[in-house]
């Protein structure tokens, strides 16, 4: 791994993950649409993320103005849901809560099956609080079978980000700083409460 690498943050946290192998074609695709078009691949993940950026700065301005925001975003969100527009896409993608360790340029996690080192793989990261959705490809450095008591095997696995659009990099820049100053504000908190 490249000292650039190095550099980001990395973090231990849940998180939803989706992912399904690319054919080369489709990852010559994939590549294109994010370099030239400033990733096309979801309009809907787009918007989400701008919205909550946006309610996030507005919590601190106006407190009931984001809450009003919010909940009309939350509304606007189940009747999609609820009229199923795009219920062929739903079914591919299935959302697992995977506990990960995340940086800006790439993961590991625990998955249940064998992947080939060197596959790429399309990826969806759902961040929270917020439901963020990060759409990423990503090169498989590793993947390692696990110890496990039960007959089920379990596969470590570990990416690199190969392409991710400027604007999702920078999105999960701030959800790895903002996580990491969480989880070190209860760390200290529960150091306080040990020493009392």
């Amino acid at each position: 791994m490249s000292d650039e690498r190095r550099r980001y943050f990395r973090i231990d946290e849940s998180m939803g993950v989706a992912y399904r192998v690319l054919g080369a074609e489709e990852a010559k695709v994939f590549a294109e649409q994010t370099r030239d078009q400033g990733h096309l691949v979801d309009f809907a993940a787009n918007f989400d993320n701008r919205i909550q950026t946006l309610l996030d700065t507005c919590k601190i301005e106006s407190p009931v103005a984001a809450e009003l925001a919010g909940l009309i975003n939350k509304k606007l969100n189940f009747v999609i849901h609820q009229l199923d527009i795009d219920a062929e896409l739903m079914q591919k993608v299935a959302y697992t809560l995977r506990q990960v360790n995340v940086s800006a340029c790439g993961l590991a996690c625990h998955i249940d099956e064998l992947l080939e080192k060197n596959a790429l793989l399309q990826m969806d990261l759902v961040l929270n609080p917020g439901e963020l959705h990060i759409i990423v490809m990503a090169k498989v450095v590793d993947c390692e079978i696990m110890p496990s008591q039960d007959q089920q095997s379990d596969y470590f696995l570990r990416v690199e980000f190969e392409e991710i659009h400027h604007g999702d990099q920078e999105l999960l820049i701030q959800h790895i700083v903002k996580q990491q100053s969480l989880q070190l504000k209860k760390k200290r908190l529960l150091n306080q409460i040990n020493e009392e």
